[in-house]
This record gives structure tokens, C-alpha cells and sequence, in this order.
């Protein structure tokens, strides 16, 4: 399958199977011209809802010894990697010339995306909850119209969603574990191990899109959309070591730090 018809069919399905449909293969041989997908098609259960205070608060970690505020959590998470399987698609449509590596590299994260939301739908029906139960949100779409180059689009996902992941991830799965549900802290861990590698995609491409001799968390701090900063880089507790392994410059690691 080309990836121009894949992305299209995943930001065109109306049902959860065809948005986690994975080709056995794929080709990139007709990327076709640039496509900006104004917003995803959705089956009825997950179309995007408004922001509410009440619906935008997750169970506080003090809350977790109840299996079911646990699933209120996974449901968040599966809403958020669904959303970047769509965000990756419209990655492959936007920018048909950027390099085959590049483009390669992003379909299979979207796969690993697309295996995210799986695996979060089996925990949480194993937890008594189905995914579209709960509202679900733009959130990273709403950025869409500023993703206007590669760079911009690993800025964003990669090196600051993905990144901030670093932390969220193992703090749910400590809690989770510390409140009985090795399930669940066991899929956060899976997680974790993954965003470490979008995260190295995401600064491998980064140094390559910057200019040549330019500051790297500088030119970061450029690219980044508005609407952000830099501290959504980041999260709670402040995971160091994963950011190394993910070949984030020592530098960048030092100055998010200290945000």
C-alpha cells in the first residue's frame, strides 16, 4: 500500500479498525502533492469534544487504588496516541518532499502509535471500560494549520509531547504499581521504552532540519509552535537519564531542567 493512500484512509475512517489499519507493506513511490486534512473523520463515539474543567481533570494519584479512576487515566492516554496516529498522517500528506528516510521513519511510528492504542483498549476493557466511553479531545490537532515544515512537526511532537512522555509515563506506571495494577504499570513501561525512540527520531531529524552551525535549543525554541514553550517538554519529575538515552544534547537536557 502507498503511504498517501494509507494516510488518507486512516484520516477518512469513520471506524477504530480502519484508523488502525497497518499495512503488511508499504511503498512510497507516488507521494502525490501536498494535502492539509482540515480535521479527522471519526467513528460517532470518538468525535472531538469541548474542553470542560470538570471533563479535563484526570483522577489526582491519590485516587489510583480504584481500578476504574486507573482506566479514566489509560482512556486519556489512548485518546492522546490516536491522535498522534492522525497527526502522522497528516504528516505523510503534508509533506510529500521530505525525505524517504524521513517519511519512512514517521510510518513506522505511526505503527507503533497505532499498536499504542491497541494495547490501551485491551487494558482498558480488561479494566470494564471501552474506548470512546469518555469525551475525547483535540488537543495536538488543534496545532495543525502551524505544522507548516518537517521541523516544526518534530519540534511538536517528537521533542515536546513525546518528550514530556518521558516523565508522565513512568510516574502513572509507579503509581499504578504502587496501587496494585502491574497491568497497567507494565503498558506504561512498553510505552516509556517506545517514546525513547520517537523521541531519538525526533532529534535525529531535528539536527538534521536546522541550520548547520545554529544553537540547537535555540533553533527548538524557534520551531516550536505558538501556543507552546519549552516547559511542555517536560513533566512532574524531571527524567534525566531517559533523555540521554534518547540522545537529547546535554546541553538542551540542562536547559529544560531548569525551566
Amino acid at each position: 500500500m502507498e503511504l498517501r493512500e494509507w494516510a488518507i484512509r486512516i484520516l477518512s475512517a469513520d471506524r477504530i479498525e480502519e484508523k488502525l489499519l497497518d499495512p503488511i507493506s508499504f511503498t512510497d513511490e507516488k507521494p502525490g502533492a501536498p494535502l492539509l486534512w482540515q480535521e479527522p473523520t471519526r467513528p460517532k463515539n470518538m468525535i472531538f469534544t469541548k474542553h470542560t474543567r470538570a471533563g479535563d481533570k484526570l483522577p489526582s494519584f491519590q485516587e489510583h487504588h480504584k481500578s476504574e479512576n486507573i482506566a479514566v487515566c489509560l482512556h486519556r492516554f489512548c485518546g492522546h496516541e490516536l491522535l498522534a496516529v492522525e497527526i502522522m498522517a497528516y504528516v505523510l500528506l503534508a509533506f510529500p518532499e521530505s525525505p524517504p528516510s524521513f517519511r519512512k521513519g514517521v510510518a513506522h511510528t505511526l505503527r507503533e502509535e497505532q499498536m499504542h492504542v491497541r494495547l490501551y483498549m485491551d487494558r482498558m476493557k480488561e479494566l470494564g471500560l471501552n474506548f470512546g466511553d469518555l469525551p475525547l479531545f483535540k488537543h495536538f490537532w488543534k496545532h495543525t494549520p502551524y505544522l507548516t515544515s518537517p521541523i516544526k512537526y518534530v519540534s511538536m511532537m517528537s521533542l515536546t509531547f513525546e518528550m514530556a512522555n518521558l516523565d508522565f509515563a513512568p510516574q502513572y506506571g509507579l503509581s499504578f504499581e504502587r496501587n496494585g495494577d502491574q497491568g497497567s504499570s507494565n503498558l506504561m513501561r512498553r510505552i516509556f521504552s517506545d517514546e525513547i525512540s520517537h523521541v531519538r527520531f525526533g532529534m535525529k531529524w531535528f539536527q538534521q532540519f536546522k541550520e548547520k552551525n545554529a544553537d540547537a535549543f535555540l533553533s527548538y525554541q524557534e520551531a516550536i509552535l505558538p501556543h507552546l514553550t519549552p516547559k511542555r517538554a517536560k513533566g512532574f519529575v524531571f527524567q534525566k537519564k531517559a533523555r540521554e538515552t534518547a540522545s537529547v544534547p546535554a546541553d538542551w537536557i540542562a536547559a529544560l531542567e531548569a525551566l
